[in-house]
């Protein structure tokens, strides 16, 4: 059952399908939206089609969204639902209202850079190539110790919204899994690679994402979110491929266990051993994380909380899929 809408507004469309359908689902994201939408406004190629839907945002989304459609010359069409339908089923619904050929995805703290489009559609050089992954930049050169943004610089198997292109016809139907909270990009992606179509990553498809603020609790929390990690691996045995040699989430992960293991060790007396468990990680630790500035010690301890977050988090979504993700 589609979700009840507030409002369904269309502007400037035409009888001739676009090339490509760009779809943005938001939430509370009108400080940054605005240069989304100008970013759009701005992609060279001019044969693209906008759905922004909204999912009942209390900000100052929608009065964004209606100033810019008065502007634009480019269709747009404006989804907002009467309540919050999540990410996932926001996409979902756009999906049901796409006219492309190839339906691009962004989201509503990144700002696409002007060749965005054209480099994602050069990318589908052949038949069988159903998605292009694009690369994610921080959109500054700088970013404070307690703030969240992506970057992607291959292809990841992650299929993020934030830069990911299909072809319409490698879609054939699928959705967005609502159930699959924080990974309904991956599990997409990896449905239509079952289809059997060919993925490939476009590093001139350029997407820049906002440097988001965060309180410190919340940024130390924020990796609860791998709490999910096992269940990709789970349902996609494929999806290891991506992981540290078939287990790890990223190398640090791996170190950070391994001195869990040296301070066992180091308990138990033997702490010279214990000790040299730990070097991997302090090295990694050393050339990852900014210590620089005022309290050097507190932030290497909320890093080190934020690290054990992680690990606890991986370590319950293992148990929970009975299958090993750190």
């Amino acid at each position: 059952m589609t979700p009840a809408l507030a409002l369904d507004v269309s502007v400037n469309a035409s009888a001739d399908a676009p090339t490509v359908s760009v779809v943005v689902s938001t939430r509370n994201h009108a400080r940054y939206l605005g240069a989304t939408l100008a970013a759009f406004a701005a992609q060279s190629r001019d044969d693209a089609e906008l759905i922004v839907v909204d999912n009942a945002s209390t900000d100052h989304t929608e009065p964004i969204v209606r100033a810019f459609l008065e502007q634009t010359t480019r269709p747009v069409t404006y989804l907002r639902f009467v309540s919050d339908q999540g990410a996932a089923v926001g996409r979902s619904v756009a999906l049901d209202r796409v006219r492309g050929q190839f339906v691009a995805f962004t989201d509503s703290d990144c700002v696409p850079s002007e060749q965005w489009l054209q480099a994602t559609i050069d990318a589908f050089a052949a038949d069988e190539i159903g998605i292009v992954q694009g690369r994610t930049e921080c959109l500054s050169a700088s970013a404070p110790m307690f703030s969240h943004f992506i970057e992607t610089h291959r292809f990841d198997s992650s299929f993020s919204t934030s830069n990911v292109t299909y072809r319409r016809t490698a879609l054939n139907g699928h959705r967005f899994d609502r159930d699959c909270v924080y990974w309904e990009d991956t599990d997409l992606g990896f449905r239509v690679r079952a289809d059997g179509w060919r993925a490939t990553f476009a590093a001139d498809a350029v997407v820049y994402h906002q440097v988001v603020p965060q309180s410190p609790l919340r940024w130390v929390l924020w990796p609860r979110r791998y709490r999910n990690w096992p269940s990709k691996a789970a349902r996609y045995p494929e999806f290891r491929r991506t992981l540290f040699l078939g287990i790890w989430v990223q190398p640090l992960h791996a170190c950070f266990d391994l001195a869990l293991i040296g301070a066992a060790i180091a308990a138990g007396g033997r702490r010279r051993m214990g000790a040299t468990l730990a070097v991997p990680y302090l090295v990694a630790f050393a050339r990852s994380r900014g210590l620089r500035g005022r309290a050097p010690v507190a932030k290497a301890a909320l890093y080190v909380t934020r690290d054990a977050v992680a690990f606890c988090s991986l370590l319950v979504g293992s148990v929970r899929n009975r299958t090993v993700v750190l």
